[in-house]
């Protein structure tokens, strides 16, 4: 049987996802002065990335964060699910309050987050759905 064709290998890092979303330290963060992201939250994004590719049919093939061969939609995904976490704390933590002088809405980013999120989840999907085609068919039919 054919092997299935694989994009670059090459493990991705906390570092390249933190400069993808540009979270790399406090001072790229005005607002926050911190990283907005924690390293389980990293963890378990990149995780339930790769378990996207592994749990979503056909199963043309499997990987784990370690092994999986394509870094930028891998970056992709894990950052959507970085962005849907990050829109669930928003959307939890928002109270629109008065204050003398103005108002205070700061927490008020789920929504930008979600449409980032479901944009980059998309993105990831369109692609995955010819990627599995493209194994498929290779492991099927061997190299054209």
């Amino acid at each position: 049987m054919a092997d299935a064709p694989i994009g670059n290998k090459g493990f991705i890092s906390d570092l390249d996802i933190r400069i993808f979303l540009r979270d790399t330290d406090p001072d790229a963060n005005t607002l926050l002065l911190d990283q907005e992201f924690s390293q389980e939250e990293l963890r378990t994004a990149w995780t339930l990335a790769v378990d996207k590719w592994n749990e979503t049919p056909p199963t043309v093939s499997t990987f784990d964060i370690y092994t999986f061969p394509w870094r930028y939609h891998l970056l992709l995904q894990v950052t959507s699910n970085l962005l849907w976490i990050a829109a669930n704390r928003y959307r939890r933590n928002n109270l629109k309050y008065q204050i003398e002088g103005g108002a205070v809405d700061d927490q008020d980013k789920a929504t930008p987050y979600e449409a980032a999120a479901e944009r980059m989840a998309a993105r990831f999907d369109s692609w995955m759905a010819t990627k599995k085609i493209e194994i498929n068919v290779t492991l099927g039919f061997g190299w054209i």
